[in-house]
C-alpha cells in the first residue's frame, strides 16, 4: 500500500495535479504553415475537469477553445483560428495548424478543477524570410506597464490587473538594421528601460553569419517601483530560414 500511494503521489506531481506556475511564460517560434502543441501538461481529463484556451496578441482575453464534461468546443472568435484549431480530448492540448503570422501572441490554458492553474505560450510566428523577435518581461505590480519604443515612437504596450501574472511583451523586427529598441517598465512613480539593438547584442562575425543563432541572450534590469523590485528581462531570439 505504502509503494502504490507513492506511486500515486508521483503521478500527480507529473500531470501537474498541484497547479503550474502562473508567472512562466514558453515562448514557441514557428514558421507560417508549421502546425504547433501547446501542451497543457495534464495526464487525463475527468468529467469534473475544465480547460479554457485564451488568445491575445498582446493579451489573451478571447476565449477560443474548451473542454468541459469531455466536450469540446472551437470558438470562431478570432480570424481564422477556427479552422485550425484542435484539442486534445485526453489531455486538453491545442494544436494550431497551418499557422500565420496573425496568430502571433500569447496563449493561455485555464485548467480547472479543485484548483485553477495555468499554462502560458507565447507563439512567435515568422513568415520564413529574416525575423528576430526580442522578448521583454517584468514582474507585475499595481498600475506597471511594458512598452516597447523606436525612439519616440510606442511599438506597443501591455498591462493586466491580475498582479499574479508575469507582464511580457515581444516585438518582432523583420530587418536586420541599426535601429535601437527600449522597453520600458513604468508605473504612475518611476520607471526603467533596456534595450537593444543588433549591434550590441548580435554583432556579425568575421564570415558574416549572426553571432546570436537561436539561442537566447539574456539581459536582467532591478526596476525599484513603489511595490518593490521589479526584474526586467530580455530575451532574444534570431530567426533564419
Amino acid at each position: 500500500m505504502l509503494v502504490s500511494n507513492r506511486l500515486s503521489l508521483i503521478l500527480l506531481i507529473f500531470c501537474g495535479v498541484f497547479g503550474a506556475e502562473t508567472d512562466e511564460i514558453k515562448t514557441i517560434s514557428v514558421k507560417t504553415g508549421d502546425s504547433v502543441v501547446l501542451h497543457t501538461g495534464v495526464c487525463e481529463i475527468n468529467r469534473e475537469k475544465q480547460i479554457l484556451w485564451l488568445f491575445g496578441a498582446e493579451d489573451p482575453d478571447t476565449l477560443i477553445a474548451e473542454i468541459y464534461k469531455l466536450s469540446i468546443s472551437i470558438y470562431d472568435t478570432y480570424e481564422g483560428l477556427k479552422d485550425r484549431l484542435q484539442m486534445d480530448q485526453q489531455t486538453g492540448s491545442l494544436t494550431i495548424r497551418n499557422i500565420t503570422t496573425s496568430h502571433s501572441g500569447l496563449y493561455t490554458a485555464q485548467i480547472m478543477n479543485s484548483m485553477t492553474t495555468f499554462k502560458r505560450f507565447s507563439v512567435m510566428v515568422y513568415d520564413g524570410g529574416f525575423s528576430s523577435a526580442v522578448m521583454c518581461s517584468a514582474e507585475n505590480g499595481p498600475e506597471v506597464s511594458l512598452s516597447w519604443f523606436k525612439g519616440r515612437e510606442r511599438l506597443n504596450q501591455t498591462s493586466s490587473p491580475d498582479l499574479s501574472v508575469t507582464l511580457s511583451l515581444p516585438l518582432e523586427i523583420k530587418d536586420r538594421n541599426n535601429d535601437v529598441f527600449h522597453c520600458v517598465a513604468a508605473n504612475p512613480v518611476s520607471n526603467k528601460t533596456t534595450q537593444f539593438s543588433f549591434q550590441e547584442h548580435c554583432p556579425l562575425n568575421t564570415d558574416s553569419s549572426h553571432s546570436c543563432g537561436f539561442t537566447e541572450a539574456v539581459i536582467r534590469l532591478v526596476i525599484s517601483a513603489l511595490v518593490g523590485v521589479a526584474t526586467v528581462a530580455m530575451l532574444f531570439y534570431d530567426v533564419r530560414s
